[in-house]
């Protein structure tokens, strides 16, 4: 049950309004309390927390869920962990999803118990609410411990309708944010979330003395593809360029599309020479790799040109070398990387044992 107010009542009738409401099981300075801390927080997991904090205290649920999803994930809150197995089977079910999609995230620290141990519930009697169904899709679970009276439908609505509130406002300002600079095609950054971005990331290489590489990325061929195959094709290959091209590189990379067909891939933290190795790499993975368009596999092949911050003043000086060479990647016959790999053998800042094997294992790709 929830606690009784402390403050002092100035007279009869609101001392007999609040006995009331306390006989019925509702304090309403507490849910007030909630509701305007669920208003407060900026960040969706904090809002999530603050809901089954209030229902905890309400109905001292058996289990707590919580479903975000968007176009691609979704987002899930467990509460607690031991039905997590449980409760995302019957989630995968009910949103007609895959569990494969699903970022699961708990309420609670897991201690080595709480992992070890695996729960049983009655899927059948939870409660489910819906609480965002436009632009996105958000859904409530809970499977209370006590007997649901008519004013916990009341409580929980009124919660329903402030996390409703306040995620529309968050997921509406994410979505402004993310039109500024993601490219709505590949779902990468934009030109202009680019020059944004590599402007902070140069001056810290320059004041820290570290590497700064980028790797102009064209795509072989693409007016061809368009011809032959439709631009549905032209914009799937995209997709899956950028898809590929991001899954193998690390989180502190970050890939733009820099117009129509090319890509930048900026790598902090990177010299020349392991710009030019991951390159290789990823040529040949896209040259590998086929797309299905309908019951047709596409081969695609891309040209790279690599560059390195080094002594240049700027992202301008920066991405005309990355350009020139692009150029001339293409001049060479297309699917390929310059600067190679091999050039650097001549250069001995870079001649050592470790290299030279390194060198060697590399020697075949070009």
């Amino acid at each position: 049950m929830l606690n009784l107010p402390t403050k002092r009542f100035m007279n009869i009738k609101e001392y007999l309004a609040c006995g009331y409401h306390l006989l019925r099981g509702i304090n309403y300075q507490a849910l007030c309390l909630y509701v305007l801390r669920i208003n407060q927080h900026r960040e969706i997991d904090a809002i999530i927390h603050e809901v089954s904090r209030c229902l905890k205290e309400i109905l001292d649920y058996e289990l707590f869920g919580f479903a975000l999803k968007n176009s691609t994930t979704t987002d899930v809150w467990v509460d607690p962990h031991m039905y997590t197995d449980q409760f995302t089977d019957f989630l995968a079910d009910d949103c007609k999803c895959h569990k494969s999609d699903f970022n699961i995230r708990h309420l609670q620290k897991k201690t080595l118990e709480q992992c070890q141990k695996i729960g049983t519930i009655d899927v059948k009697k939870l409660i489910s609410y819906n609480v965002i169904e436009i632009n996105f899709v958000a859904k409530l679970y809970i499977l209370p411990k006590r007997k649901m009276l008519h004013h916990h439908e009341t409580i929980i609505n009124t919660i329903i309708r402030s996390l409703g509130t306040a995620l529309e406002k968050i997921l509406n300002t994410q979505q402004l944010e993310n039109a500024a600079t993601i490219d709505q095609l590949t779902n990468c950054y934009n030109r202009r979330a680019l020059f944004d971005f590599i402007g902070g990331d140069i001056a810290y290489t320059q004041r820290h003395g570290t590497d700064l590489s980028v790797i102009m990325i064209d795509v072989d061929n693409f007016k061809d593809i368009n011809d032959m195959h439709g631009h549905p094709a032209g914009d799937a290959v995209l997709k899956e360029m950028a898809s590929l091209l991001t899954s193998h590189v690390r989180k502190s990379d970050y890939l733009a599309r820099y117009g129509g067909e090319e890509f930048v891939l900026v790598l902090p933290d990177t010299p020349l020479y392991n710009a030019v190795q991951l390159a290789e790499k990823l040529r040949k993975m896209i040259e590998a790799y086929g797309i299905m368009i309908g019951k047709k596999r596409i081969r695609i092949s891309a040209s790279f040109g690599v560059a390195s911050l080094e002594n240049k003043s700027g992202y301008s000086d920066l991405f005309r070398e990355a350009d020139e060479r692009l150029y001339k990647a293409k001049a060479s016959g297309k699917n390929c990387v310059v600067p190679s790999l091999l050039p650097f053998f001549a250069d001995r800042n870079f001649v050592s044992k470790k290299r030279v094997r390194k060198y060697a294992a590399a020697a075949h790709m070009r």
